[in-house]
C-alpha cells in the first residue's frame, strides 16, 4: 500500500506544473467539478500548511539563528521587491480596484512551499530555501496585512487586525499542529506520512484554484493575455531584483539562486483564499493566473540554474585537474 503511496506521491510532484494546467484548463470548462471547493477554501489552505508544519524540524528553526545574514537577506527581498512590483504594475498599468487589490495581495504573500521544490531542482540551497519559506511564512500574520493596508487602502478598507486574526488561524495554527503532529508521529514513521501529506496539499492546492477558475472563468478570459503577462512580468521582476540584490550581497551562486526562486515563487493559495474572506471574486484572479504562471516559470528557472551550477562544478573540477 505505501509503496503505491510513495509512487503516486512522486508521480504528483514531477507532473504537478501539468496537472495545475490541467486544473484551470478543466475547471473552465467543467466549472461544476469544483464550485465545492469554493466554500472550503479556507479549511484546505489550512490542510496545506498543516503538512507544511509536519515536514518542519528543529534544524529548519536553529538554521536561522546559524545563518541570520542570509536569511535577513532573503525575507527583507521577500517583502520589500514582491509587494512594491506589485504596486508599481498596478499604477503603471492603471488596473481597476479588484485587481489593483488583487496583484498587491499576491505580492504582499510569504513565499511558497513549491520554491522548496524548485531550489532543489535548481540545485540551490535547499536548507536555506526551507529556512525562508519558513521565516517569511511566520512573519506572515503581521507582514500581509500591513502591506495590504498600506499599498492597497486606496482601494478597499482593510481591518488589519482581522486580517491579521485569519492568517494566524489559516496558517500559524495549522503550521503549529503540524509541528505538534510530528512530535508525536516520531521520525519512524515521518516519511510514510509525508507521501500522504503530498497528495493531500496537491489535492487543497489543485481544488482551491480550481474553484477560483470556476468562479471566475469569463472574467479570466475576458482580460485575456494581459493579465497573464502582468503576473509573468511581476514574477519576472521578483527572479531578476532577488537574484540582484543576492549578488550585490555578495551571496554564493547557490544561494543567490535559492533567493531568486524564493522571492519570485508567492503562496498563491494564501491570497486566493484571502480573497475569498475579504474581498469581491475578482481579487482572487491574479493569484490563481499566478499559481500557472509560478510553476511554469519556475521550473524552467530552475533548469537553467541547474545547467549553470552543473556547468561551473564542471569548470572547477577541470581547473583542479590542471592543478594537479
Amino acid at each position: 500500500m505505501m509503496n503505491v503511496v510513495g509512487k503516486v506521491s512522486g508521480w504528483v510532484g514531477k507532473y504537478l506544473t501539468y496537472l495545475v494546467l490541467l486544473t484551470i484548463v478543466s475547471a473552465y470548462f467543467v466549472p461544476e467539478m469544483y464550485l465545492w471547493a469554493v466554500k472550503h477554501t479556507v479549511w484546505m489552505l489550512g490542510v496545506v500548511m498543516f503538512g507544511m508544519g509536519m515536514t518542519l524540524h528543529t534544524s529548519d528553526f536553529q538554521r536561522v539563528l546559524k545563518r541570520p545574514r542570509e536569511v535577513l537577506i532573503g525575507t527583507v527581498c521577500q517583502y520589500t521587491i514582491m509587494p512594491l512590483a506589485a504596486y508599481a504594475l498596478v499604477r503603471v498599468f492603471h488596473l481597476n480596484a479588484d485587481l489593483a487589490v488583487g496583484m498587491v495581495l499576491l505580492g504582499s504573500c510569504p513565499g511558497g512551499t513549491a520554491s522548496n521544490v524548485m531550489s532543489f531542482l535548481a540545485k540551490g540551497d535547499v536548507p536555506l530555501s526551507v529556512s525562508l519559506t519558513t521565516v517569511s511564512t511566520l512573519m506572515a500574520p503581521v507582514m500581509l496585512p500591513f502591506l495590504v493596508w498600506a499599498l492597497a487602502g486606496e482601494w478597499v478598507t482593510v481591518s488589519f487586525f482581522a486580517m491579521a486574526m485569519t492568517v494566524v488561524k489559516v496558517i500559524l495554527v495549522p503550521l503549529v499542529l503540524g509541528l505538534m503532529a510530528h512530535r508525536v508521529v516520531g521520525e519512524a514513521h515521518l516519511d510514510d506520512c509525508k507521501k500522504f501529506l503530498v497528495l493531500l496539499s496537491a489535492f487543497s492546492v489543485l481544488s482551491i484554484l480550481g474553484g477560483v477558475v470556476a468562479v471566475n472563468g469569463p472574467r479570466i478570459v475576458s482580460y485575456g493575455g494581459f493579465l497573464v503577462a502582468l503576473v509573468l512580468l511581476h514574477s519576472v521582476l521578483g527572479y531578476g531584483l532577488g537574484y540582484l540584490a543576492a549578488s550585490l550581497l555578495g551571496m554564493g551562486q547557490r544561494q543567490r539562486h535559492t533567493v531568486s526562486i524564493e522571492v519570485g515563487m508567492q503562496n498563491d493559495a494564501l491570497a486566493i483564499s484571502l480573497a475569498a474572506v475579504y474581498f469581491n471574486p475578482l481579487v482572487a484572479v491574479p493569484a490563481a493566473i499566478g499559481a500557472a504562471v509560478h510553476q511554469v516559470t519556475g521550473s524552467l528557472l530552475a533548469s537553467v540554474f541547474a545547467s549553470r551550477t552543473q556547468e561551473e562544478t564542471v569548470e572547477e573540477t577541470a581547473a583542479v585537474s590542471l592543478g594537479d
